[in-house]
């Protein structure tokens, strides 16, 4: 007969896992090879895991087989001694089967089992994928293996921990980075009735006071979900970084454009800065081919959208990526996306300097042109001027006026140094001396 313990557990679909160092609550689910999680049949992963060897300095190959994903459910949020995780889920491919197993401890005696049972695993993976796991729930469940006695060799594991790229990603287009929101808007799958993971402990102290095992199911519930959105996110990552989402995106883009998608307006904007996002990202992760071409298609975008609909957004996303080319010595791109800038900002009493600041360097230091440096320097000191009854007193508004006047007079001895210059002896040419004209109006306020 069915022992009683493991009676009540079967409703949650679990079982008393037994072993010589002690025993604890197992619950096991098993994907198949045609199971999907959102936009992704978790199968994949096995044609694509390898890209994500550029997350990490050591050359070792990845394989899908041997990536342990892994998230805890905690009774606090610090990362002390008196924070335990109580359940610990891990998600492991064999084959093209993804397995996620969940392991609870009914009470603190409990623990050095689960720790145990753990530890026998650890050997067959090369790398811990999670979500914030690298600096919280890794590190807090070493510590109890401390406190336990027991020994976890971790040197040969890397950590593989989603949040960053997803931040990098996603930070200005998202309203959060939490595992649930980027699940709902970039994989596509959505959770019905989620107990939110702040409601873990809670829900474990109700178990703990009632030993009611169904309190628990819809904690199993959400930390299975967390695991199975890190095996699609590692999927959705793979993909971007071996180029076989860029045709999606491009042609989603050109979708937005043309009005084929609803609201456009919002969408298009949200996917400028996602655009630019993605291509920074892959030229971090040494995809320089693959960057350019989301920074291709951004640039081509900025350049061409005669009415942006959110003009602060697209605005910002100019002076972003001419920041990015500059760096990357395409000068050109850099100008290019200046000069948009500050076409789009013709009538504005804007006090964003950067872009006539950035054309005046250039024209001086790169093309040696000083009246069109002197053009865009005092376009610059106009600006100021103009807004100069509204900020009346400001120090940094002086400070920005005097260096901009300092640079506007060193530019016109430049020039006058040329017009006045001696050719030299046996020269059958004459000197240049070209008259520079007004280029604005600030000329006189000087």
């Amino acid at each position: 007969s069915v022992p009683a313990a493991d009676d009540e557990w079967a409703q949650l679909g679990a079982h008393i896992e037994t072993s010589p160092a002690g025993s604890f609550v197992m619950r096991r689910r098993v994907y198949g090879t045609d199971s999907v999680h959102g936009k992704y049949r978790l199968r994949e992963l096995a044609d694509c895991a390898q890209q994500l060897v550029c997350f990490h300095d050591r050359g070792a190959a990845v394989r899908h087989d041997a990536l342990l994903f892994f998230d805890t459910e905690t009774t606090g949020l610090g990362v002390g001694a008196g924070n335990v995780p109580f359940m610990v889920g891990i998600g492991y491919y064999t084959g093209e089967l993804f397995t996620v197993e969940q392991l609870l401890i009914r009470n603190p005696a409990e623990e050095q089992a689960m720790l145990v049972y753990l530890q026998e695993l650890l050997d067959r993976f090369t790398h811990i994928v999670s979500y914030n796991g690298r600096t919280f729930d890794w590190p807090i469940l070493k510590n109890r293996y401390v406190l336990n006695r027991l020994t976890l060799d971790d040197s040969n594991l890397l950590q593989l921990d989603f949040l960053y790229p997803s931040r990098s990603l996603w930070r200005n287009t998202l309203p959060s980075c939490r595992l649930s929101k980027v699940e709902e808007s970039r994989l596509g799958f959505e959770r019905v009735d989620d107990v939110p993971g702040s409601m873990a402990p809670t829900l474990y102290f109700q178990y703990l006071a009632e030993k009611n095992p169904s309190v628990l199911q819809g904690v199993f519930v959400h930390n299975e979900h967390d695991i199975v959105t890190l095996a699609a996110l590692a999927i959705h990552f793979s993909k971007l970084l071996s180029g076989e989402l860029e045709s999606a995106v491009s042609s989603t883009n050109a979708e937005a454009e043309a009005g084929v998608v609803e609201n456009t307006a919002h969408y298009a904007d949200i996917e400028l800065e996602e655009l630019f996002r993605t291509g920074l990202w892959l030229d971090k992760m040494d995809r320089s081919e693959r960057a350019e071409t989301f920074l291709q298609d951004l640039f081509s975008r900025l350049m061409n959208n005669p009415k942006p609909a959110n003009s602060t957004e697209h605005e910002s996303v100019i002076l972003q990526l001419a920041g990015f080319y500059k760096k990357k010595g395409e000068y050109s791109r850099a100008v290019d996306l200046w000069k948009r800038w500050i076409h789009i900002k013709n009538a504005s009493l804007s006090l964003q300097l950067e872009p006539y600041l950035e054309l005046a360097m250039y024209y001086e230091h790169r093309e040696r042109n000083l009246a069109l440096a002197i053009f865009y320097a005092e376009e610059a000191w106009a600006k100021l001027w103009r807004r100069r009854s509204l900020h009346r007193g400001d120090r940094k508004q002086n400070e920005i006026e005097e260096a901009l006047e300092k640079r506007i007079s060193r530019l016109k001895n430049k020039v006058r140094k040329t017009e006045n210059m001696v050719p030299h002896e046996g020269s059958h040419t004459k000197p240049k001396t070209r008259k520079m004209k007004p280029m604005y109006a600030s000329e006189g306020l000087i």
